[in-house]
């Protein structure tokens, strides 16, 4: 798989990550590092970023590295910990396939702030929609 072609077109063609303005900034054989901005809509009412927002960068993160394996993905499961409030301007998702079978996968995704504080731990189990290519 080509992954900087894979990089290009998740960031010019995926309408959902333009909309929640979440770039792929590295990508390697089941690893995935995305950069998202922090907006006034993407608050809660406490004036910190929705929890919602943090998930949805992890599972993009998560996707994303199944995704880089050369299978498409989807999600199945997943547990996440919020650690501390999302505050800052931008917020880095890290991803890794930590075990991959014939038919899942387990992600670890990593949330950090401006600041490189953890925010977020999760895991993500992914479903292979498509079988590996037989070499």
């Amino acid at each position: 798989m080509d992954l900087e072609k894979l990089k290009e077109k998740v960031n010019a063609d995926e309408g959902f990550m333009r909309f929640n303005g979440i770039e792929v900034t590295h990508l390697e054989p089941g690893c995935c590092q995305c950069r998202a901005r922090m907006e006034k809509n993407k608050e809660n009412p406490h004036g910190i970023a929705h929890g919602g927002f943090l998930f949805t960068i992890c599972d993009t993160v998560a996707g994303i590295a199944g995704t880089s394996l050369g299978r498409g993905v989807v999600g199945r499961s997943a547990d996440i910990h919020f650690l501390r409030p999302g505050r800052g301007t931008a917020f880095t998702g890290k991803g890794r396939v930590v075990q991959a079978g014939h038919t899942t996968a387990l992600c670890a995704v990593e949330l950090y702030d401006d600041r490189d504080e953890l925010i977020v731990s999760a895991d993500f189990e992914l479903f292979f929609l498509n079988r590996p290519a037989e070499s």
